[in-house]
């Protein structure tokens, strides 16, 4: 499969609308309208308004998503299948997921270490299982090590959970990634570069 990665910009942002918008959860009406906010839903949003993913909540996700594409705080990466986007990695420096529905706190023993996160994988459903993930997390990890990160992490779920949209347990083992630690159900898994 010919697949073309390209990192998260405002030069790619319509790309990416129009994958969450029509592809991305084409199969999941439950989860229409998360435009990968969870990870990025602060105290300060959750006083505002509580995390919904549902169709209802989707203008309201996307108008968030947008500005924090355009802040740099939503960063990651597409990728491109016959010209159209067939899948989508949420990664950024793991200061930057300040989530009530996840723990990411830094322990004691991290302070200092530069952290790149993976947070989510979010595939076509047509093309999954095709190994677009496998590339959306080598480029992660390339370029990571370009910009003098000195681990990815990622959170793999413990039972498979949720179509494993925080990648599989088997994908982050075939790339030389090891289990750290454990965080609300999930496997902390990390690279060294």
């Amino acid at each position: 499969m010919n697949i073309e990665i390209k990192k998260l910009s405002t030069d790619v942002l319509d790309d990416w609308l129009c994958f969450f918008d029509n592809t991305a959860f084409s199969d999941n009406d439950k989860w229409a309208g998360c435009y990968c906010m969870c990870y990025h839903w602060s105290e300060a949003l959750n006083a505002e308004k509580r995390w919904d993913c549902s169709k209802s909540d989707a203008e309201y996700n996307r108008k968030y998503a947008v500005n924090f594409i355009k802040q740099g705080i939503m960063q990651g990466y597409l990728a491109y299948h016959d010209g159209k986007v067939a899948g989508w990695c949420n990664a950024n420096d793991k200061h930057v997921y300040d989530s009530v529905n996840i723990d990411l706190s830094w322990e004691d023993s991290e302070k200092g270490n530069k952290i790149k996160s993976i947070v989510c994988f979010c595939i076509s459903p047509d093309l999954r299982g095709g190994g677009i993930a496998s590339r959306l997390l080598e480029k992660v990890c390339l370029d990571a090590a370009v910009d003098g990160y000195e681990y990815v992490e990622a959170y793999p779920f413990n039972h498979g959970e949720n179509n494993d949209y925080h990648g599989s347990k088997s994908m982050y083992e075939k790339n030389g990634f090891a289990a750290c630690g454990n965080a609300n159900g999930c496997t902390i898994v990390r690279k060294c570069l």
